[in-house]
């Protein structure tokens, strides 16, 4: 009784394969922002399994990552079980991992509902996140492709957006997806009361996804499908496109349903994103680490593992120690930092500083 009862949990599947650069120095390409703590005592893949397991049991969650971050993973997380990832030999983008965790969970668990989560989101709070995958989960038993919708407070250029259509029941129908929008579309786009983010959070049933990407993408599928060992996955994968799940499955897909998400949301995915999910002080400066002084200064962040750090007359700086150097920049040229990192390999000096 106990074990159907168990098997009758979805399956998660949590994204963790990303290399992090826009938290650099941070974040590291042998230990990405996804195994750092960094908006509380928990790593961000730690905050990410917790919601998993408000949902389904360990056993039934699954990372998503490459070969080289499995061992940093299972070092970081040694309790976790250590059979349950999905490796991809090499990045892809997202349709061809979810293609190989679907074909893998149709093997071992047969039809599920599955949760694809990614591993670098501030979420909160936990409750409402639980109801409101709760009832994604149900209408995914339908077999409609679900996928969350998150109501803008913000003009965001760095995210994808959804128009969704009619109410049917507790999901939405969906109209139509939109690319990331300059700042002028996306004032228009937060005007509009049926404009939502799209998170990058999906629900399904397995033979839901699946028949998807027969009828859109066998191109991706049908290799996999033929894989019968590593070394034949890996040149496989060498073949396949770097497709993101949303073009491939999503905007082609008559299937799709959205479901209002309940809770706060964002993407950790810069320094500048930690704003909107530390508490900052009068004047704007955020920080992380033991103490910080700020003397007519406003907007600095700051990630200092020094006794102090101090402020004097300065705006809008980014701030991070690590123990081999210091970053520093302006919130203004942050936008940079991947034209940093392309320069710092060029270097085989400073390439040491990007591992």
């Amino acid at each position: 009784m106990t074990k159907k009862k168990s098997e009758e949990k979805p399956v998660v599947l949590i994204m963790a394969g990303g290399k992090g650069e826009r938290f650099w120095p941070r974040s590291r390409e042998s230990l990405p922002k996804q195994l750092q703590k960094v908006y509380s005592n928990k790593t961000l893949l730690e905050e990410t399994i917790s919601r998993a397991l408000l949902l389904t049991d360990i056993s039934r969650i699954f990372i998503g990552t490459n070969p080289n971050l499995k061992k940093a993973i299972l070092k970081s997380l040694p309790k976790f079980p250590k059979n349950n990832f999905i490796l991809e030999p090499e990045p892809k983008n997202t349709a061809p991992i979810v293609a190989l965790a679907s074909l893998f969970f149709q093997k071992k668990f047969g039809n599920p509902v599955q949760i694809v989560l990614s591993a670098d989101a501030y979420i909160q709070p936990a409750e409402k996140f639980k109801s409101t995958m709760l009832s994604a989960v149900e209408a995914a038993k339908s077999g409609s492709l679900v996928l969350l919708g998150v109501e803008p407070n913000r003009p965001e250029t760095g995210y994808g957006y959804i128009a969704a259509g009619k109410k049917n029941g507790s999901a939405y129908e969906v109209k139509a997806f939109y690319e990331k929008p300059d700042l002028k579309t996306a004032v228009k786009y937060i005007r509009k009361k049926n404009f939502y983010w799209n998170p990058g959070i999906f629900i399904w049933k397995t033979e839901s996804i699946l028949s998807e990407f027969q009828r859109h993408a066998p191109y991706i599928l049908h290799p996999l499908e033929e894989s019968t060992s590593a070394s034949e996955l890996q040149s496989i994968f060498k073949k396949l496109p770097s497709e993101a799940i949303d073009v491939a499955i999503m905007e082609k897909s008559s299937s799709i349903v959205m479901v209002d998400a309940d809770f706060q949301w964002d993407d950790v995915g810069s320094w500048i994103s930690l704003e909107r999910v530390l508490v900052g002080d009068d004047n704007g400066n955020f920080h992380i680490g033991k103490k910080s002084f700020h003397l007519k200064s406003r907007g600095n962040i700051s990630s200092v593992k020094k006794e102090l750090v101090v402020f004097l007359g300065v705006d809008d700086l980014i701030l991070v120690e690590e123990e081999d150097l210091i970053f520093v920049s302006s919130k203004k040229g942050i936008g940079e930092i991947k034209s940093l990192l392309s320069e710092l390999r060029k270097n085989k000096d400073l390439q040491k500083y990007l591992l």
